[in-house]
């Protein structure tokens, strides 16, 4: 297999050479388990630890599947993460403030909903914000075509949370709208699926990678939730060389993302907050806010609104929790540096 068909582009060409010690190949990440990770390199597959610094600036956290590396093979180590050109990432799923990197280095995002249950518009707005946080474009993939008997009615109701993503309807079943989707999977393209559990991802990825290669389950026949089948994150190669990561379920898409990339996933709004009388408006009491007029005569969804302000400001007290974050790190730092300069100095007064 030749990287291109992975993904390798000349600017991971051009980072691998500038980092690379020599006796490294480079591979792809297509599977994350408990910190072993499973590369794929030209020569075939390998099972990888990870040495302890994965970058030149010690900054890099775990692995994520998408990532490129760099791999010593004799002894099966990780020694370098490529720096990523995008990563899906959310906030970690607890209390606490902590990224978690869906997959990386992805081109386009597939949301998948399915009729059975949705679409759910609020939650495809928290999907694209992602994906365009990410820099991957996202298509909203509306799965079980075969069980609807009113396809419009299933593509209005996703465009209310992606007015202006494209939505392609799909039956892994039938087969119906398959080639819709491996048309936006060209050669050397990563894509990975988003979406809950029960809404076809697997049954997705079979279909596409014509053959049975994934576990299925059917929804539970009293909430027609689905159960977990997917586990862990991994990347296929398609037939037509394209990429395709498969993910597990998830029940909370949490945000890690700026201001800007909420605005980019409601962009009529954006559009009519340039003719605000005040820079800072908050779309909501003020006087003379063209978002909330637009809204008044219809040309505004006000759950589109009302979505937007929810998520701006979760996005804005993400970064206050965050920059607070930062300066106990550098507080943290000065600390250790002042008590490591004491001892120094202890040191050298005793001698």
């Amino acid at each position: 297999m030749k990287l291109q068909h992975l993904g390798w582009n000349d600017r991971f060409e051009s980072l691998f050479g500038s980092i690379a010690t020599e006796g490294l190949v480079p591979g792809r990440v297509t599977r994350v388990d408990r910190g072993a990770v499973t590369v794929q390199t030209e020569d075939g597959t390998l099972a990888a630890t990870l040495a302890g610094r994965l970058d030149p600036d010690g900054e890099a956290g775990p692995a994520a599947v998408g990532d490129w590396v760099g791999l010593e093979v004799e002894n099966a180590v990780v020694r370098v993460i490529l720096p990523r050109a995008g990563a899906l990432a959310r906030r970690r799923p607890g209390g606490a403030d902590h990224e978690q990197v869906a997959a990386a280095n992805v081109d386009l995002v597939l949301i998948v909903e399915s009729v059975e249950r949705g679409p759910n518009p609020r939650r495809i707005e928290r999907a694209v914000a992602l994906a365009w946080d990410s820099g991957a474009t996202p298509v909203v993939v509306i799965t079980k075509l075969d069980l609807c008997d009113d396809r419009q009615s299933a593509i209005e109701r996703a465009k209310e949370g992606a007015s202006f993503a494209e939505v392609v309807t799909v039956s892994a079943k039938t087969g119906e709208g398959l080639e819709a989707i491996s048309d936006r999977l060209s050669e050397g393209t990563t894509a990975v699926l988003l979406g809950p559990s029960g809404v076809g991802k697997s049954t997705l990825t079979n279909a596409l990678l014509g053959e049975e290669r994934l576990v299925v389950a059917g929804v539970r026949d009293g909430d027609r939730k689905g159960r977990h089948t997917t586990t862990f994150r991994e990347l296929f190669v398609l037939p037509n060389r394209a990429c395709l990561i498969d993910t597990p379920g998830i029940r909370e898409l949490g945000l890690w993302l700026d201001a800007e990339a909420v605005g980019a996933a409601f962009p009529e709004i954006e559009e009519a907050a340039r003719r605000c009388r005040f820079s800072d408006c908050r779309h909501q009491t003020e006087p003379g806010c063209a978002v909330v007029e637009e809204v008044e005569r219809g040309a505004i969804d006000p759950a589109r609104l009302a979505s937007f302000l929810r998520l701006r400001r979760e996005a804005d007290s993400l970064a206050i929790r965050r920059d607070e974050s930062r300066r106990h790190e550098i507080r943290a730092r000065e600390r250790s540096f002042g008590r490591m300069v004491r001892e120094a100095m202890r040191y050298k007064k005793d001698r």
